[in-house]
């Protein structure tokens, strides 16, 4: 792969050679100025979430790097500037792409390993921890059903918001359309069978997580108790192998839906925070 060279603090891009083709990604210096205090891999969102939320996670990646923090955002193969078109698109490609980012960064900062995944990247940030290994994990609102995702991503079709006679009305629809075709195009993504049922089947509650922290910020939404609620089990399940879930709720609802970019103020606020003192 070729790597960049570094003289100055500075966002570097360049191109990973994988496999398949290339994956494009960023490099943010760690401030010289401070003490080194390890690398941050990030792992995006599913889809046009991607493409909103990215000067969001530059934002912060930036404000890890002011830290001393070593910051690398990778576009997984078939997302935003890597190759590949979407709808070829894999479960197990992408965590190979972790962890071949892992790696390029292991070669560069001997500090631990924080995995930062929003989302979807937070699911697939806690399937590929097994194998990363990572100290701590990171998660902005992260979907902790790959079920839940998709079917929140099958609302977004045309066919659902303004049904023609004769179309899918439910997910459940769309779902047996795309059990029958191969493939299905919502909101100007096409997603192919294998990659559905590989998120399907990824449940927070089955992942066998190493012993490691988890810091969990996200907005409680509507239901905020419900929210809560939600992450105490999973402090509950996860202790049992170690695992201490440290959960902080803010107020309000992003839509992650949409057009336009998003930007979370408070999450980003939150975090610098967090990541200013030492976070076990």
């Amino acid at each position: 792969m070729n790597a960049p060279l570094l003289t100055t603090p500075r966002v570097e891009p360049f191109f990973f050679d994988a496999e398949p083709g290339t994956r494009f990604s960023l490099y943010h210096a760690p401030n010289p100025q401070v003490a080194p205090r390890g690398a941050i891999l990030y792992v995006h969102p599913f889809a046009e979430e991607l493409s909103r939320t990215r000067r969001m996670a530059a934002q912060q990646s930036r404000a890890f790097a002011e830290l001393g923090y070593a910051v690398l955002q990778i576009d997984l193969f078939g997302c935003g500037d890597s190759c590949g078109e979407f709808n070829a698109g894999r479960w197990e490609i992408w965590r190979a792409d972790l962890a071949l980012a892992a790696g390029w960064l292991a070669e560069r900062d001997s500090g631990p390993l924080t995995l930062w995944g929003l989302r979807l990247g937070g699911l697939l940030a806690l399937d590929a921890a097994a194998v990363l290994k990572p100290r701590r994990l990171l998660l902005w609102q992260p979907y902790l059903s790959g079920r839940t995702c998709i079917n929140q991503f099958l609302r977004l079709s045309e066919q659902l918001r303004d049904p023609a006679p004769g179309a899918p009305r439910s997910t459940s629809a769309l779902r047996a359309q795309l059990a029958v075709h191969g493939m299905i195009e919502v909101a100007g993504y096409e997603v192919a069978v294998p990659l559905v049922k590989a998120i399907d089947a990824c449940d927070a509650a089955s992942i066998a997580l190493p012993p490691c922290s988890v810091h969990w910020l996200g907005y409680g939404g509507p239901a905020p108790a419900r929210a809560e609620a939600g992450a105490m089990r999973m402090k509950e399940r996860w202790a049992d192998a170690g695992v201490a879930l440290h959960y902080r709720q803010l107020e309000g609802s992003p839509a992650w839906s949409g057009a336009g970019h998003l930007d979370c103020r408070a999450l980003r606020d939150a975090t610098s925070t967090l990541f200013a003192g030492d976070p076990a």
